[in-house]
């Protein structure tokens, strides 16, 4: 492990033992190699570190957080798929406020890995986390960081955020690593996958579940539209007949009482 990366994780143990929490960011790139490195400093601040406490989505890093015992380490690597998306990033976010406390009170390490840094909560990117962990490439070629501080990633996310410019605060050293994995890396693959599925196919589902709502809503626009109508007002049975629902269904969405 790079030496001035060593001795920064050195002293966040030494805070952990001394009753502090120690949130890590670690960003970057898609496929820049940020999980091996989060794999890496983790392990380096937790040796039990094992693949259930690696997690990729917001409810099992919950559950994570939850069960964890003093002075352990969890890695939340949001990178693969979650952070797609604006709701996804602000449930993100939410879980991670939420969670604070509880981190709080364990002494927990917590590397938060995703693909930039200024998408984080302002409370957890400014106050709440301890250093970020920039990953980049250098020619396509993987194993390359930089480390920002704790006053200077608060400089970054200020000065940085509007363009997402990594370049306008001088970070307080670079450095390498190896591609090396903590945890049998077939296993922690098949896990991540196993993950991106189940977020697809419940990405999927709300999509069929938004969609029946615009339908829903839809029809009972043109129920309400048809049933109002000055000139010529169309019965329920009618209605209901010429949209394919139930009569029961018409007055459910013209809110009608019905006939004796």
């Amino acid at each position: 492990m790079d030496g001035y990366l060593k001795s920064n994780l050195d002293m966040a143990k030494n805070a952990v033992k001394d009753d502090w929490d120690m949130v890590i960011v670690v960003d970057g790139p898609e496929g820049a190699g940020k999980s091996v490195l989060a794999q890496q400093m983790a392990f380096y601040c937790d040796p039990t570190l094992t693949l259930k406490r690696i997690v990729f989505r917001e409810d099992t890093f919950r559950k994570a957080v939850l069960d964890a015992k003093r002075y352990e380490a969890i890695v939340f690597d949001e990178a693969y798929g979650g952070m797609a998306s604006r709701r996804s990033m602000s449930r993100t976010n939410k879980v991670i406020v939420d969670l604070l406390t509880e981190i709080r009170q364990k002494n927990l390490f917590i590397f938060v890995v995703l693909p930039s840094y200024f998408d984080l909560d302002k409370y957890v990117a400014l106050w709440r986390s301890r250093c970020l962990v920039h990953i980049y490439h250098d020619r396509f070629q993987r194993g390359y960081f930089s480390f920002f501080s704790y006053s200077k990633k608060k400089d970054l996310y200020v000065y940085g955020k509007k363009y997402y410019n990594y370049r306008c605060v001088k970070s307080d050293f670079k450095g390498r690593y190896m591609n090396f994995y903590t945890v049998e890396k077939e296993k922690y693959k098949e896990k991540k996958l196993k993950s991106l599925r189940a977020y697809t196919n419940k990405k999927k589902r709300v999509s069929d579940a938004d969609r029946k709502e615009i339908e829903r809503e839809l029809l009972k626009a043109l129920a309400r539209n048809m049933y109002s109508q000055q000139k010529m007002p169309l019965k329920q049975t009618d209605i209901a007949f010429m949209l394919g629902i139930s009569r029961c269904t018409v007055q459910n969405y013209l809110k009608i009482e019905p006939s004796a």
